[in-house]
């Protein structure tokens, strides 16, 4: 199973949106961790409609976990411990529905901090979290987490570091193509994106923009290959990160994208996994 970072060098155009929406059309049992440091959760609000209560899981109890040093791979999916959400357990809501999974998909969700005020009493926990995710990965579960913005020095670089895959997520702007270059031009980035077998990992999600839009080879040329590109579509993407009802789901242009982008993920995941094999 696979270990994926979704984050940002530039803005953050949609990273958790897409991260969520992976999670939905992921063809096999996924956790999904909104890791984000500079804001508290929007996942409870958006994606879960607020339908549940803060203490329902998330990264305030996982945190607490760590701190009293137990935390382990099944304590994330133990129902008892509510560490994280099963969202096929979740009854179904008629008044604000949850985005829908299929019916036979297995997801959990580990929402953002509630609270802001503990982040820095568990700096830590960020270099625990690959050994996390590996342990995971190796029980059955795939992992993708959502970093957002990654800062210069961020705390949160180990986890790009243990990722089987880094999924860098830009607006086809000059703006952010210009801000990724130069971004990656520091050496906490820089050192990561150079050499056999680093670089490598590292793949681009390309968002459609409403004018100014670059060519998708200028970003192939300058940066790093493309994997997937994603329309802009705000009323579609809505559905996983604001709570928009999604009547016509076929007629969802961002969630078709999101399927052919899984796919193209997913394959070369498992293409990465079976070189490793040999």
């Amino acid at each position: 199973m696979s270990v994926l970072a979704f984050t940002s060098f530039a803005g953050s155009p949609g990273v958790t949106t897409a991260a969520f929406a992976f999670g939905v059309h992921w063809p096999r049992p996924v956790i999904v961790f909104e890791a984000e440091t500079s804001n508290v959760t929007s996942s409870m609000a958006g994606f879960f409609r607020s339908n549940l209560r803060p203490d329902a899981g998330g990264l305030d109890k996982v945190a607490v976990a760590y701190s009293r040093n137990a935390l382990t791979w099944q304590d994330l999916v133990d129902p008892q411990r509510g560490l994280a959400i099963a969202v096929h357990e979740l009854p179904e809501i008629a008044q604000t529905p949850i985005p829908s999974i299929p019916s036979s998909h297995r997801m959990w969700v580990v929402p953002g901090f509630y609270r802001l005020g503990i982040v820095d009493g568990v700096r830590g926990m960020w270099s625990r979290f690959p050994h996390l995710f590996r342990a995971l990965s190796e029980a059955g579960f795939d992992v993708i987490v959502d970093l957002g913005r990654i800062a210069h020095e961020d705390i949160r670089l180990p986890i790009l570091d243990g990722a089987d895959r880094v999924l860098t997520f830009a607006s086809s702007t000059m703006v952010d193509l210009n801000r990724i270059y130069r971004r990656t031009e520091l050496p906490d980035l820089a050192d990561r994106l150079e050499g056999v077998g680093r670089a490598e990992k590292y793949r681009l999600v390309l968002a459609g923009a409403p004018a100014e839009s670059v060519p998708a080879a200028s970003f192939n040329d300058h940066l790093m290959p493309i994997i997937a590109e994603l329309p802009f579509d705000p009323e579609g993407a809505a559905v996983f990160s604001l709570g928009r009802p999604d009547a016509k789901p076929n007629r969802n242009s961002y969630r078709q994208a999101i399927r052919r982008a899984v796919s193209a993920v997913d394959e070369q995941s498992r293409s990465d996994l079976d070189r490793k094999a040999v």
